[in-house]
């Protein structure tokens, strides 16, 4: 597997301040191909609609029912519609995990290997302020791709318990058939205990994500911040060279 980068000429990158972080010459890789881009600012809004309307539904804080009688309606709708997308970002995601590029794909999320759960623990490490040094990959490094992978599990959980409540209200005969039985085994109110649960999960693991993914964009110097918008990332030469070997004995 080719591991295809912007500009075949390695260009030297040098710190003036700190000679000694200086990494060589360096490689842009287009790493996040626009599809995962896609899903992850899709992810991003579909969150925040549907934290919204949902809590508005939970508890309606805006006064003015009287003049807009449909208000509840409104939110109802907008809450329904977003949650369609989710299902279809989450399908797309799905989709990557097979079909995206190296650094998408579900062996890179899934600790197979114990070198990525000692990996795991350094990462861990440096976030507890013990280790001075973050872990650089290409990708994502082991700790996040595994929270990754634990999110996409509560994002389907969140799936799951929202098409229960909205079969419980339409009475679909095919989404019954999908859905139908986990009432069964999880009461209605407890269901949507976990579905409004969720979504602080989601709103801190946010918090969380944008804190720390700020925090390894500055130790790295990797551009990491910027490739969730431009999909380039700026690697050492060499490091490139070990994917590809690495990529090589996966096929």
């Amino acid at each position: 597997m080719q591991l295809a980068h912007e500009n075949p000429q390695a260009t030297p990158l040098v710190d003036a301040r700190h000679p000694e972080r200086s990494i060589g010459p360096v490689i842009g890789l287009y790493v996040w191909q626009y599809p995962l881009r896609l899903f992850h600012w899709g992810l991003v809004i579909s969150i925040g609609v549907l934290s919204f309307t949902g809590y508005y539904i939970h508890d309606p804080f805006i006064v003015g029912q009287v003049q807009h009688p449909f208000l509840m309606g409104s939110f109802r709708f907008v809450h329904e519609a977003f949650g369609m997308i989710l299902i279809s970002l989450f399908l797309l995601r799905m989709y990557l995990f097979f079909q995206g590029n190296y650094w998408e794909r579900w062996r890179r999320y899934v600790p197979l290997h114990a070198s990525q759960w000692k990996e795991m623990v350094q990462v861990a490490r440096f976030y507890l302020f013990i280790n001075p040094k973050a872990v650089s990959k290409i990708g994502h490094n082991a700790l996040a791709a595994f929270s990754y992978l634990v999110l996409y599990g509560l994002v389907l959980a969140e799936i799951l318990t929202g098409l229960v409540m909205f079969n419980w209200l339409r009475q679909s005969s095919a989404l019954g058939f999908l859905v139908g039985w986990i009432p069964s085994l999880v009461n209605i109110q407890n269901l949507r205990l976990i579905h409004f649960f969720l979504m602080f999960v989601f709103i801190s693991f946010g918090i969380f994500h944008v804190h720390l993914g700020m925090l390894i964009s500055r130790e790295e110097k990797r551009g990491l911040m910027d490739s969730i918008f431009i999909g380039y990332k700026v690697i050492p030469e060499k490091e490139v060279e070990e994917e590809e070997k690495r990529a090589a004995q996966e096929r």
